[in-house]
C-alpha cells in the first residue's frame, strides 16, 4: 500500500509498479483453491522456502488488502482492483475457508480471527476496527467509482 502510494503521489512510475506487481504477487498468494480471500495465517506466517500458514486469519490483514487494493485502484483505475477489494472485503461476510461471518451484525463488532475449524469468538477492538476501516473504504471506493464520469 505504502510503496503505490509514494510511488503514485511522488510521480514515481518506478515505484508505483513495483508495489502494484507486488501486491498482484500478494494477492495471489492469499488465494484459496475455489477462489476466495485466504489471508496468511498468523500460525506460523510465510517464510521464505516453506509453506505459507493458513490459519490463524487475521481480520488485519483482510483490512490491510482491502487498503491496498482501493489504492491500486485509485492509482490505475483498472478494475483488476476493484474485484480484489471487494473479495478481501467479502471474507469478513463469510465468503472464506470455513463460510463463517467475522461481521457480527448483532454486536457490530467483528470476531479476532478464523481458526482451522471455528470463529475466534472475542471481538477485540483491533479487529472490530479493521472490520470498520475495511468498510469506510468500500463506502468510499462505491463513491468514487459512482462519481467519476464515464467518457
Amino acid at each position: 500500500h505504502a510503496l503505490i502510494l509514494s510511488g503514485r503521489w511522488s510521480n514515481r512510475s518506478d515505484a508505483l509498479d513495483v508495489g502494484l506487481r507486488s501486491l498482484r504477487w500478494l494477492m495471489a498468494e492469499q488465494t484459496a483453491e475455489a477462489g476466495h480471500f485466504r489471508p496468511i495465517g498468523s500460525n506460523g506466517f510465510y517464510r521464505r522456502g516453506q509453506h505459507r500458514a493458513t490459519f490463524d486469519q487475521q481480520p488485519l490483514e483482510a483490512c490491510a488488502s482491502v487498503s491496498a487494493c482501493v489504492e491500486a485502484w485509485s492509482a490505475t483505475g483498472d478494475g483488476f482492483w476493484l474485484g480484489e477489494a471487494w473479495r478481501a472485503f467479502a471474507w469478513f461476510l463469510g465468503d472464506n475457508d470455513l463460510h463463517l461471518p467475522l461481521y457480527d451484525a448483532r454486536t457490530g463488532g467483528c470476531f479476532d480471527g478464523l481458526q482451522d475449524d471455528s470463529v475466534n469468538m472475542n471481538q477485540g477492538a483491533e479487529s472490530t476496527l479493521a472490520f470498520l476501516l475495511a468498510l469506510q473504504e468500500m463506502r468510499l471506493l462505491e463513491l468514487a467509482r459512482h462519481s467519476i464520469p464515464k467518457l
